[in-house]
C-alpha cells in the first residue's frame, strides 16, 4: 500500500493527514509576514500603511459607526456591531507593539475594503435585501478572512473579522448606504 497519490485539483498531502488545497493570495501573504518575523521581533512605530486603516478616512464626514448603520437602514446591527468594533479596537492598539501583527492587519484590512468595495457595495447600491448583502458579507469577507487569518492567531473568531469590518465603517472607510 506503498503507492504515490494522485489529487485532481490543486490539493496536498503535507504527510499529518491534513489535506490543504491551494491557498489563496491573502493566506499566502499572512504565511511569508509570519515566515519573515524572526528578522524583526523588535518594537516598532506603526506602519504607515496600517496607520491609513486605522485613522479616520481624511474625504469623509466623521459620523461615526451608529449614524452609518442608521444611514445605511442597518441600525439593527449597532449594538453588536460596537462591542465587535471595540474588540478589534482593543486587540489593534496590542498589534502596535508587533510588526508581524501590524503587517497581518494591514493585508486583512486591504482585503476586507476591497472586497466591500468590489461585492458589497454594488448590493448596497442596487437596494438588494438585507439578507443577501449578509450573505456575500459573510461569503466574500467574514469566511475569507478567517480562513486565511486563523493560522496565524487561532484566537481570531469570526465575530473579530466582522469587528473589523465595523471598525472600518466607524472610521468611515465603508458605507452602508448610497452615499460616497
Amino acid at each position: 500500500m506503498g503507492g504515490q497519490v494522485n489529487y485532481e485539483d490543486a490539493s496536498t498531502h503535507n504527510g499529518n493527514n491534513v489535506f490543504e488545497s491551494e491557498k489563496s493570495a491573502l493566506e499566502k501573504a499572512i504565511q511569508i509576514i509570519v515566515a519573515s518575523a524572526s528578522k524583526n521581533s523588535g518594537l516598532v512605530d506603526i506602519i504607515d500603511d496600517l496607520n491609513d486603516y486605522i485613522t479616520d478616512h481624511p474625504y469623509r464626514e466623521i459620523i461615526g459607526l451608529e449614524k452609518k448603520l442608521t444611514n445605511g437602514n442597518r441600525e439593527e446591527l449597532y449594538p453588536k456591531a460596537v462591542l465587535l468594533k471595540n474588540r478589534f479596537e482593543r486587540r489593534i492598539a496590542k498589534a502596535q507593539l508587533s510588526i508581524v501583527e501590524q503587517k497581518v492587519y494591514v493585508q486583512v484590512l486591504s482585503h476586507i475594503l476591497s472586497a466591500f468595495d468590489q461585492y458589497i457595495r454594488p448590493k448596497i447600491l442596487s437596494s438588494q435585501s438585507k439578507e443577501l448583502i449578509d450573505a456575500a458579507v459573510f461569503e466574500r469577507i467574514i469566511e475569507p478572512v478567517h480562513k486565511a487569518i486563523i493560522d496565524f492567531d487561532d484566537c481570531v473568531t469570526k465575530e473579530l473579522v466582522s469587528g473589523m469590518l465595523f471598525f472600518l465603517t466607524g472610521k468611515c472607510h465603508v458605507a452602508w448606504d448610497k452615499s460616497c
